[in-house]
């Protein structure tokens, strides 16, 4: 159990660091990613309009609040061709590039020219370029810029990014390895406590009980049966059983290794079944069922017959007076799907969410009438978890349905 719960704990942990990592250099690289486009385009601008002339003062005011200077046109490498609308070339300037010679001049053109956009990047021998498309009268002017190093600084940073992610990652499930044992270890007691508390009380009570139900016979031999002494044997009946009950589902819960094997489900349902129609009938309980023949599942044959067995009764017990009891089996995919429902007309307001919650009871008072104490539902939630299984209750006037998949 211990080794089991650190793992989890370790894992849910590491899950959540992983999730905040990956949203937060997620968001700052796709920020970082996004300004830097964004740069691009606007020195490309720049450089589209600026690119033939010397910029007056009143120019060089507007562009001090731009990531530019009046040197960007001179630091950055880019070249400009004027095509006509034919797509024919009319001039260029390379003047401020050499990594592009005239025999790629007319490739640069027309990939700017099929293209459906007015702007946009695109690599050329492992080198990054930016276009833009200007319409200047009846011709087109095409500037494109070499962008390699605000891509590379980009990519560059992203690559940083995964390497201190990863790192970060190591370190954190290097921390939680070493303190999970701490956080996890005061719950493992905890609950280790519990469990044995709940079998040292079950076996300490039980001497009293046999006491006191010795005694009660005792005094029927003298004075004969009352209403006191069937009272007596009553409640020590009904304790007895809570005191197994608590007894089972404690080492249900220690059971941590159950070995999983085929079971034909179809056959204990079948079973569980018939030894239920003689209380249906006292009941006057109707009875419904639909089991699909050789339904196999991997689980504990006592168990499964357990898991079915408290399901039924559940279902009988709190069926609603001449009300039906149905019982379905069937086969989907891999998996086996048992469905126990009954009549329950006072359904409507109930906390579902903790039917499966230990000594839970919808009537709040306890009352006898009901026999039971609410560890039934806990039990099978239990066992289906042990059987790898899903175990839900649903509510649909006036039906309430238990389902297992498993």
């Amino acid at each position: 159990m211990f080794r089991k719960l650190r793992l989890k704990f370790i894992s849910i942990a590491a899950s959540s660091v992983l999730l905040v990592l990956i949203i937060v250099l997620g968001s700052v690289n796709l920020i970082t990613y996004n300004n830097t486009v964004s740069e691009i385009f606007t020195t490309l601008d720049f450089i589209s309009k600026h690119s033939d002339a010397v910029l007056k003062e009143d120019e060089i005011a507007a562009i001090k609040d731009k990531e530019i200077t009046p040197e960007t046109q001179y630091e950055t490498r880019y070249i400009t061709v004027m095509v006509n609308n034919k797509g024919k070339l009319v001039n260029y300037d390379a003047e401020h590039i050499a990594a592009i010679d005239e025999a790629e001049m007319e490739e640069f053109v027309n990939f700017a020219i099929n293209s459906n956009k007015d702007r946009g990047l695109y690599v050329y021998d492992n080198l990054s370029y930016a276009f833009l498309k200007t319409k200047i009268k009846e011709n087109t002017k095409i500037t494109v810029m070499d962008c390699t190093r605000n891509i590379s600084t980009a990519n560059f940073f992203v690559r940083f990014s995964i390497y201190t992610g990863i790192l970060s990652m190591l370190l954190v499930v290097l921390i939680l390895l070493v303190f999970a044992r701490r956080v996890v270890e005061p719950y493992v007691k905890n609950a280790e406590a519990q469990k044995q508390f709940i079998t040292n009380a079950s076996h300490e009570l039980k001497t009293p009980l046999a006491v006191i139900s010795a005694n009660t016979e005792v005094i029927e031999m003298i004075n004969g049966k009352s209403e006191w002494t069937e009272s007596t044997v009553k409640q020590v009946g009904r304790m007895s059983e809570l005191i197994s009950q608590l007894v089972v589902l404690s080492r249900l819960e220690e059971r941590q290794d159950m070995v999983l094997v085929d079971v034909d489900m179809s056959e204990e349902v079948n079973s569980v079944l018939t030894s239920f129609k003689s209380i249906g009938e006292t009941e006057e309980i109707s009875f419904s069922s639909e089991v699909q023949s050789d339904v196999h599942v991997q689980a504990d044959q006592k168990g499964l017959r357990e898991l079915v067995n408290i399901l039924v009764d559940n279902a009988v017990k709190y069926c609603d007076e001449n009300g039906t009891v149905s019982v379905s089996l069937t086969k989907k995919g891999k998996n086996a799907c048992l469905v126990v429902s009954n009549d329950y007309s006072q359904g409507d307001g109930v906390d579902y969410k903790r039917f499966f919650d230990r000594f839970y009871r919808e009537d709040q008072s306890h009352n006898s009438e009901k026999k039971g104490y609410g560890i039934g539902l806990s039990m099978a939630e239990s066992l289906v978890r042990m059987f790898k299984g899903k175990i839900s209750v649903a509510y649909k006037k006036p039906v309430i349905s238990f389902t297992v998949i498993i």
